[in-house]
């Protein structure tokens, strides 16, 4: 049992990071969405989608990092931060689609109906604006990832909060 338990710590622990940058992320899109509409009716609902959302990103990052195409540019931040940025891009580009046809099947109780509806009743400046920010956000937490991971998280923790002293150090 401590080998489960322990496996499901690492995944809480390496998910973290991801996990609360996108849950930050997510709830100020949907934020803005509610401001840009004037519809604060369904509050509840977005914030449990936002959550969810960030769990989803989260693990399909780990999952994608384990994947041998990641890596493409060894060494090469800014290229494996772009080339990642662009593969999150994808997965959370066909989330959006399905964000954006859930409550259209719901409302025409069929997915054909929903599909042809779906150019119609998006607003697609709106939808691809969204797109945009959210890849730039991609890009800056690959960005981050990549320069922890060549860096080190040590040192990384000592230039952002300065160096800790240890209690063998005092």
């Amino acid at each position: 049992m401590s080998g489960i338990r322990a496996f499901v710590v690492r995944e809480i622990r390496t998910m973290l990071p991801a996990m609360i940058f996108f849950l930050c992320l997510f709830h100020l899109i949907f934020l803005t969405r509610a401001v840009i509409a004037n519809d604060f009716s369904l509050a509840a609902v977005r914030a449990t989608v936002a959550t969810v959302g960030a769990l989803i990103v989260a693990k399909s990052i780990l999952i994608v990092e384990k994947l041998p195409i990641a890596g493409l540019f060894p060494g090469k931040l800014v290229l494996n931060a772009l080339w990642k940025a662009l593969l999150f891009g994808v997965v959370t580009l066909l989330f959006r689609f399905l964000e954006e046809l859930i409550p259209l099947v719901s409302k025409h109780e069929s997915l054909a109906t929903a599909t042809a509806q779906l150019s119609e009743e998006v607003l697609w400046p709106q939808f691809w604006v969204f797109q945009l920010w959210f890849f730039g956000a991609l890009f800056l937490y690959c960005l981050a990832w990549e320069l922890v991971r060549l860096a080190g998280p040590e040192k990384v923790k000592a230039m952002l909060w300065g160096p800790t002293i240890r209690a063998s150090e005092r």
